[in-house]
């Protein structure tokens, strides 16, 4: 599936912030949202690729992305029909674009994917990133950066590289240093394996408000499920959530509109993912928790009902 070739109006969204230092592992939900479990490293286990939203990796900060049609998420949402471009300012296709990803955990990684398969490369030859540099940090997302692999990408091929020894890693950083010779650059996915090392710990509470790209968004977890209201559109949110990745459906306009979305909330607080509407990603839906849970006009319950929810159909949802 090829989308509209890249000549629509400027939308540069520069996700930018400073993070607290913590490290966190799978959880458990034990009657709440966040009591986590030892994960030791196990020999036996298959390698997952830990830079899936899906499986708790979220994007921190990034230099640009060309709008909201090819958005960074979609290079580790696992689905070839979406990809990033770079934004369009400037000579961004041959300057240095980078990525910080924090993982769910730590992970010793030891293979690294840059997928150039299904892209814009037949309209404009050369928008295909061609050296991509990784560097990994156990430390922070701002200091401790040790270079992995630097992979030599080329066009209509998934590249992987195997490391040589496995790379201890709680957070990714993705340079991308050149293309092969268009004025912007894009990339289908970007894939990290490996297996999890020592203990887990507690996930960031994850009960509250966010201000997000789409205004005010309050999330209720109990257990497994969450529910959630936005004051945009009286829009309601329910689905699953382990406290770090949220799996949900938004409804709004009384009912008329809807579809889903996956959301990954990092250990400082910042949610970030994609939304989508008749199976259609339709951008990245991201936000900071807010200290003051008082200021948002809207509560789950409400909005539930607002878009067609009956009451015993609440209590059931929630069981």
């Amino acid at each position: 599936m090829v989308r509209e070739p890249l000549g629509k109006a400027v939308l540069d969204m520069l996700l930018v912030g400073l993070f607290r230092f913590c490290v966190l592992g799978n959880v458990v939900l034990l009657g709440g949202w966040n009591v986590a479990a030892a994960s030791g490293s196990d020999p036996e286990a298959e390698d997952q690729n830990v830079l899936l939203m899906k499986n708790g990796a979220v994007v921190l900060s990034h230099t640009g992305q060309y709008d909201k049609d090819f958005p960074v998420n979609t290079m580790f949402d696992g689905d070839l029909r979406y990809y990033w471009a770079s934004s369009p300012s400037g000579s961004a296709g041959k300057r240095p674009q980078s990525f910080v990803i924090e993982l769910q955990q730590r992970y010793n990684l030891n293979k690294l994917v840059v997928d150039n398969r299904e892209m814009d490369e037949d309209q404009f030859p050369g928008i295909s990133a061609r050296e991509v540099r990784f560097s990994a940090s156990t430390e922070s997302p701002q200091s401790g950066w040790e270079p992995v692999a630097t992979i030599e990408a080329q066009q209509f091929v998934r590249n992987e590289v195997f490391l040589s020894r496995p790379v201890e890693a709680r957070w990714l950083k993705v340079e991308v240093l050149s293309n092969h010779g268009f004025g912007l650059t894009e990339i289908n996915e970007l894939e990290a394996y490996g297996k999890p090392v020592g203990q887990g710990a507690v996930f960031m509470n994850p009960n509250g408000v966010y201000q997000t790209n789409y205004g005010l968004l309050k999330l209720e977890i109990d257990g497994d499920r969450v529910t959630g209201c936005y004051e945009m559109d009286k829009g309601y949110v329910h689905g699953t959530t382990n406290g770090r990745v949220f799996d949900v459906e938004w409804i709004e306009h009384k009912g008329e509109e809807r579809g889903t979305a996956l959301l990954v909330l990092s250990s400082s607080g910042f949610l970030n993912g994609l939304w989508y509407q008749e199976g259609v990603m339709n951008g990245p839906w991201f936000g900071t928790k807010l200290s003051d849970q008082g200021s948002i006009s809207c509560d789950p319950e409400t909005a539930a009902m607002g878009v067609g929810f009956s009451a015993d159909t609440l209590v059931n949802h929630r069981q």
